[in-house]
C-alpha cells in the first residue's frame, strides 16, 4: 500500500494506492457527512453532472491505513498536474466550477469545505473535483470556512495573471498555498483593483486579514465576535465571486511561437512527411500516455490524441498552451489533450512537505511516448544543456522516444549559435548518435527534404 503523498493532510481520509488501484480511506471524523452527502444523493447528482469524479464503495482493502472506517475505489487518473502549470482558461475554469458546485450544494444544506486547486484535476477529457471528503455539512448561519482559501487559489492568481503578467502564474511554486492577498493588492494597478468585485474579495478582504493578525498578535480574541451569514447572503457571496471571476479575461498573444508555423524551417512536403511519420509510428506501438515536450500549438499532440493516446502537451509559452486548451476542448475526440505550461530546462520540482507533497514531472512518468520534435537544438544552443544530459533525460521519461535531430546547417541553428558567438556546447550528427545509441536502440528514421532527421527510438 502506498499512501498518496498530497492527501495526508486531511483529517477526513486518505488517499492510497495498492496494486495500480486508487483508494480512499475515510476516517471517523468524516463519516457522517459522508453518509449524510451519500443519503441525500449529492455524490450521485455531482458525478452525473460531470463536476466530480467517480467512486465505487468498497470492503475494506487488506492494509488499508489504520483507522479506515469506509473505502472508495477511484479510477485512476492519467496525469496529475498542479495550478503553476495549468493555463488561464483552465485555472479559471477550475474556479468557475467550485462556484457551480456551491450553488448546487447550499440549497441541500451542504457546502465545499475545502476550495483548494489542488482539489481539481483533468481525468482524460475534462476537468473535475477529485477531493470527494470535501463535500461536507453546512455549518448553520457561518460564513463559507473556503472563502479564503477560494480567494488565495483562484481570485488572486486569475486577477494577477490578467492584469499584471500571465507568467506570475508561476508564484504557485512558492506559494503552494495560496497567493497571499496583500501581495497581490500591491502588484495589482490601481485601476484594476478597485473594480467591484476585486475591491470587495481582494483588496478589503487583504485589509481585514492583516487586521485580524494584527488583533491575534496583540492577544485579542478573535472569535468575540461572531458574524452570522444567512442562506441568502451566502448565496450572494457566491454569485458576486462568480461574476468577479467571469469579468477576468487575458488576451492570449505571443509574438514568436504562435506564428512559428510560418516562420520554421519547413515546406509543405515536410510538414506532411512529418506528420504521416507521427502518426504512422503512435499507430504501429500504440501509446496509452504520450509526453509532447515543446509542443509548440500542439499540432503533433493532437495527431497522438486522434490516435487514441491522452498526451500532455507541454510548452514553456503560455499562449501556446492557452491556444492548445481551447483547440482541444472545441475539437471532438480530442479532449484528451492536457497542455501544460513548463520550461523543459527546468521543469516542475518537487514542493511542499519533504519535497514529497507535490510530485516532480519525472516522478509523474513514465509515459509509453516521449516527443521530442524540434528540441534538443534549443536545449543546448539556448539553455546550454549537453547532449548527454538531454539523452539520459529522455531515456528516464518513456520507454519510446521520436526525436528530431536539426544539423548544424540548419538556419534556425545557425541562428542560435550566431547568438551564441560561437560559444556553444559541442553539436554535431556524429556527437547525437553516439550520445543516444547509449541509452536507446535506433528503430526507425526519416531524412526530411531539409535535412531533418526523426528517429524512433526505444530505451535500452
Amino acid at each position: 500500500m502506498g499512501a498518496d503523498s498530497g492527501s495526508f493532510r486531511d483529517p477526513w481520509g486518505l488517499v492510497f494506492c495498492k496494486n495500480g488501484h486508487i483508494y480512499r480511506s475515510i476516517f471517523e471524523p468524516g463519516v457522517k457527512d459522508f453518509d449524510q452527502a451519500r443519503h441525500a444523493g449529492i455524490y450521485d447528482k455531482l458525478i452525473e453532472a460531470g463536476y466530480l469524479i467517480d467512486h465505487d464503495q468498497v470492503d475494506k482493502v487488506d492494509s488499508a491505513p489504520e483507522g479506515t472506517i469506509y473505502c472508495l475505489k477511484h479510477p485512476r487518473l492519467p496525469m496529475i498536474s498542479y495550478p503553476w502549470e495549468w493555463c488561464f482558461s483552465m485555472l479559471k475554469k477550475a474556479a468557475l466550477m467550485h462556484l457551480e458546485i456551491m450553488e448546487m450544494l447550499l440549497p441541500k444544506n451542504f457546502w465545499l469545505r475545502d476550495a483548494s486547486a489542488f482539489n481539481v484535476q483533468f481525468d482524460g477529457s475534462k476537468l473535475r473535483l477529485i477531493d470527494t471528503l470535501s463535500i461536507g455539512l453546512r455549518m448553520p448561519d457561518s460564513p463559507w470556512v473556503a472563502y479564503g482559501q477560494f480567494c488565495s487559489h483562484f481570485l488572486a492568481p486569475l486577477a494577477m495573471a490578467a492584469y499584471c503578467d500571465i507568467r506570475t502564474l508561476s508564484f504557485w511554486r512558492n506559494y503552494i498555498d495560496g497567493y497571499p492577498l496583500d501581495l497581490v493588492t500591491k502588484m495589482l494597478p490601481f485601476w484594476r483593483k478597485y473594480r467591484p468585485g476585486l475591491m470587495m474579495h481582494l483588496v478589503m478582504h487583504a485589509r481585514a486579514q492583516i487586521m485580524a493578525d494584527r488583533k491575534e498578535n496583540v492577544g485579542k480574541d478573535r472569535s468575540l465576535k461572531s458574524v452570522k451569514v444567512r442562506d441568502r447572503g451566502l448565496l450572494g457571496l457566491i454569485r458576486s465571486l462568480r461574476r468577479t471571476i467571469e469579468g477576468i479575461t487575458w488576451k492570449r498573444y505571443s509574438r514568436i511561437w504562435e506564428d512559428y508555423g510560418d516562420l520554421r524551417n519547413y515546406s509543405d512536403k515536410d510538414v506532411s512527411e512529418k506528420a504521416d511519420f507521427v502518426k504512422e509510428v503512435i499507430h504501429r506501438i500504440k501509446p496509452g500516455i504520450v509526453w509532447d515536450l515543446g509542443a509548440n500549438t500542439g499540432e503533433f499532440s493532437i495527431i497522438a490524441a486522434s490516435q487514441g493516446a491522452f498526451v500532455v502537451s507541454i510548452d514553456s509559452d503560455p499562449a501556446c498552451t492557452e491556444h492548445l486548451y481551447r483547440r482541444s476542448q472545441q475539437l471532438e475526440g480530442h479532449q484528451r489533450i492536457l497542455p501544460l505550461t513548463m520550461d523543459i530546462a527546468n521543469p516542475s520540482p518537487g514542493l511542499g512537505w519533504n519535497s514529497k507533497e507535490r510530485l516532480s514531472l519525472i516522478e509523474r512518468g513514465p509515459a509509453d511516448l516521449t516527443l521530442a520534435l524540434a528540441l534538443i537544438h534549443h536545449l543546448v544552443f539556448s539553455s546550454c544543456i549537453p547532449i548527454m544530459h538531454v539523452a539520459r533525460w529522455l531515456a528516464d521519461l518513456s520507454t519510446y522516444l521520436l526525436v528530431e535531430f536539426v544539423p548544424p546547417s540548419d538556419p534556425m541553428v545557425r541562428k542560435l549559435s550566431e547568438n551564441r558567438r560561437g560559444e556553444h556546447l559541442p553539436y554535431s550528427f556524429e556527437m547525437f548518435q553516439s550520445t543516444f545509441e547509449r541509452f536507446f536502440f535506433f528503430e526507425d528514421k526519416i531524412t526530411l527534404q531539409n535535412g531533418r532527421l526523426i528517429y524512433l527510438c526505444k530505451r535500452r
